[in-house]
C-alpha cells in the first residue's frame, strides 16, 4: 500500500527578489550545499523544470506566480530520487527538509500542504498498523498455526477496508482540491471508469487543475476501451524485430487476450502460470494470447518468455512504462489485460486467476 501513495515533492530553487505578483518558497534544506535543487511544475503535457538553484549555507529561495488556481509544484535535487510535494496556495511557504531524509520534509504556511501532510500521516498510520498485523500473520504462518492465521488476514483486511473508507472520503469531500485531484491522479489505477465518471462529475466546473486534466485524459482513454468497444489497434516489433499490428491477429481466433506484463513485474511473473494454463487447456477451441511487453531490457523480455513457457506471440517497444500499446489501453498497473472476441470486441478486462479460465470457458462453450 505504501507504494501506491508514495509522496512525490516538487519544489522551486532559486535566488529571486519577492513582488506582488509572486509568493517566496524559501527551502531550508540541511547536508545539501553546493547541491543543484531543481523546481518543477505540473503543467502541460508533463511536469517542466522552471527554475533551478545551488544550494549555499542550507537554504535556497524561489519565486512562484501568484494567483494561479490549484497550481502544484515539486522539489527535486540532483541525484536524488525523492521529490517534495508542493502546494503554495498563493502564499508564501517555508520547506524544511534534510536531503538525507526528503520524504520527511516540513512545508509551512499553505493550508493545501498541511491537508496533503494530514492525509498522508493518516495513510501512513494504516500502513504501519497493516505491517504489525503482517508481522503477526507471518510468525503465525511459520508456526503452522492456521487459527492464528486467519485471524490476524481478517485483522489485515479490515484494516485495509478501513483505509480504503479514508482513502474514498478524502476524495469525496474535496471534489475542486488540488490535493485530491492529485492522490485520485496517483492512484487512479485503483478505480472503474465509472467511479471516475463520478469524482468528475462532482467537480465544480469552473475548477481547474494539472491532475484534473490527467484524470479526465484517462476517462477519455478508458471509455475507448471500455467492455463493448472495438479494439484501438497498434503495431510493435516481436521478439526478431518483425513489425505485427494487432489487427493481424483478430479474428484469427475466437478469443484473443492482450497481455499486458513485463519480466520485472513479480505479479506478472506469478499470474503467467495462469494464463499457460488457460492457454494450453482453450487454445485448440480457438483462445489465442498477444503478450505486450513493459520492457527495456530485450534480453530479459526474452529469457522471462522462456523460463515462463510463454508459447504465444509477444510483442514491444522496450519502453517500459511509456510503450504506446499501454498508453493505448490507459494500462498504468500490470498484469493487464483485454479480451477481445472473433470481431475484434472488448468481452472483459483485468482478468485473473480463476476469472480468466471461467471467462474464456463461459464464452467459448456458450
Amino acid at each position: 500500500m505504501k507504494k501506491r501513495f508514495l509522496i512525490v515533492l516538487l519544489a522551486v530553487a532559486g535566488l529571486v527578489s519577492c513582488s506582488n505578483n509572486t509568493n517566496s518558497v524559501k527551502v531550508n534544506l540541511k547536508n545539501a550545499d553546493d547541491k543543484m535543487v531543481y523546481l518543477y511544475k505540473y503543467e502541460g503535457e508533463s511536469p517542466i523544470a522552471i527554475d533551478s538553484a545551488i544550494v549555499e549555507n542550507g537554504m535556497v529561495v524561489f519565486n512562484v506566480v501568484k494567483g494561479e488556481q490549484n497550481a502544484s509544484y515539486f522539489l527535486s535535487v540532483k541525484d536524488n530520487r525523492n521529490n517534495v510535494m508542493l502546494f503554495p496556495d498563493n502564499n508564501d511557504i517555508t520547506v524544511d527538509a534534510d536531503l538525507k531524509n526528503l520524504y520527511d520534509a516540513e512545508i509551512t504556511g499553505s493550508l493545501l500542504n498541511d491537508l496533503y501532510t494530514e492525509f498522508n500521516s493518516v495513510m501512513n498510520e494504516f500502513d504501519s498498523e497493516m505491517d504489525n498485523v503482517y508481522n503477526l500473520y507471518r510468525n503465525a504462518s511459520e508456526q503452522l498455526d492456521e487459527t492464528l492465521m486467519k485471524k490476524y488476514e481478517e485483522e489485515y483486511d479490515a484494516v485495509s477496508e478501513k483505509q480504503q473508507e479514508y482513502f474514498m472520503s478524502f476524495i469525496k469531500n474535496n471534489p475542486d482540491n488540488v490535493v485530491a485531484h492529485y492522490v485520485l491522479y496517483r492512484n487512479n489505477y485503483m478505480f472503474e471508469l465509472d467511479e471516475l465518471k463520478d469524482f468528475v462529475k462532482n467537480v465544480d466546473k469552473k475548477t481547474k487543475s494539472y491532475f484534473l486534466d490527467k484524470i479526465n485524459d484517462k476517462i477519455e482513454v478508458l471509455q475507448r476501451v471500455a467492455i463493448g468497444n472495438k479494439y484501438v489497434d497498434f503495431t510493435m516489433a516481436d521478439v526478431d524485430g518483425n513489425m505485427v499490428s494487432l489487427s493481424e491477429l483478430v479474428g484469427k481466433s475466437k478469443l484473443l487476450l492482450v497481455d499486458f506484463w513485463a519480466s520485472w513485474c513479480g505479479p506478472c511473473r506469478a499470474e503467467n502460470p495462469h494464463v499457460v494454463e488457460t492457454y494450453n487447456k482453450y487454445h485448440e477451441q480457438g483462445f489465442d494470447v498477444l503478450g505486450v511487453s513493459l520492457d527495456q531490457n530485450k534480453e530479459s523480455w526474452i529469457k522471462a518468455i522462456e523460463d515462463d513457457n510463454l508459447t504465444w506471440k509477444h510483442l514491444s517497444d522496450l519502453q517500459g512504462w511509456n510503450n504506446e500499446a499501454s498508453k493505448l489501453y490507459g494500462v498504468n498497473s500490470i498484469p493487464s489485460n483485454v479480451l477481445l472476441d472473433s470481431n475484434g470486441i472488448i468481452v472483459a478486462k483485468n482478468l485473473r486467476g480463476e476469472d480468466l479460465v471461467d471467462k474464456v470457458n463461459e464464452l467459448l462453450n456458450k
